[in-house]
């Protein structure tokens, strides 16, 4: 793999030497569209050699990725066996080698508290650990409406205002609001 690469780029940089002497031909002799041509060529090189240099060196920091990956699991995993980190649900890691910046953080998840400003809609409102699904399971077979039960209405429509509703009303049953 590696030797077909440098032939690549032997008969690249070949044909790119080629083309630079071609353009100062052209470029000498006046003759424009000549230069284009070999202008729009050369740009054809210089793309086709950044791809190719660009390929290589992610393929390069794949591989390094999963040894340091390796590495940080093994001491985020050590901490978790000893029990340090029962307390969070998850570490946030990062290392910008431009900035000299490193964080660490700890993160709980936690019901998020109603935001503040705004017009409204996009679903800022509250937040809660209990998924609608958990929630049919519990009291989906009890009436919501007009003898109905909660899973038939859920079932029944897919419009978000309305599933909103029944969400509310199985959330007041189960305690999370009033």
């Amino acid at each position: 793999m590696v030797e077909n690469t440098q032939e690549q780029t032997t008969t690249a940089q070949v044909s790119e030497a080629e083309l630079l002497k071609q353009m100062q031909e052209a470029t000498k002799s006046g003759d424009f569209k000549q230069v284009a041509k070999v202008a729009s060529e050369l740009v054809k090189f210089q793309k086709a050699k950044e791809q190719a240099e660009l390929e290589a060196k992610q393929k390069a920091l794949a591989e390094v990725t999963e040894t340091v990956k390796a590495a940080i699991d093994k001491v985020v995993n050590g901490l978790i066996d000893s029990g340090k980190l029962d307390m969070a649900d998850g570490v946030w890691y990062t290392n910008d080698f431009g900035d000299k910046l490193t964080t660490c953080r700890l993160m709980k998840g936690q019901a998020k508290a109603k935001s503040s400003g705004g017009n409204g809609g996009g679903g800022g409102g509250k937040k809660f650990d209990v998924d609608t699904t958990d929630l049919l399971e519990k009291f989906g077979n009890q009436e919501y409406k007009d003898g109905v039960t909660f899973n038939q209405a859920w079932e029944a429509d897919t419009d978000k205002n309305k599933r909103y509703a029944i969400r509310e009303k199985l959330l007041k049953l189960g305690g999370y609001i009033q």
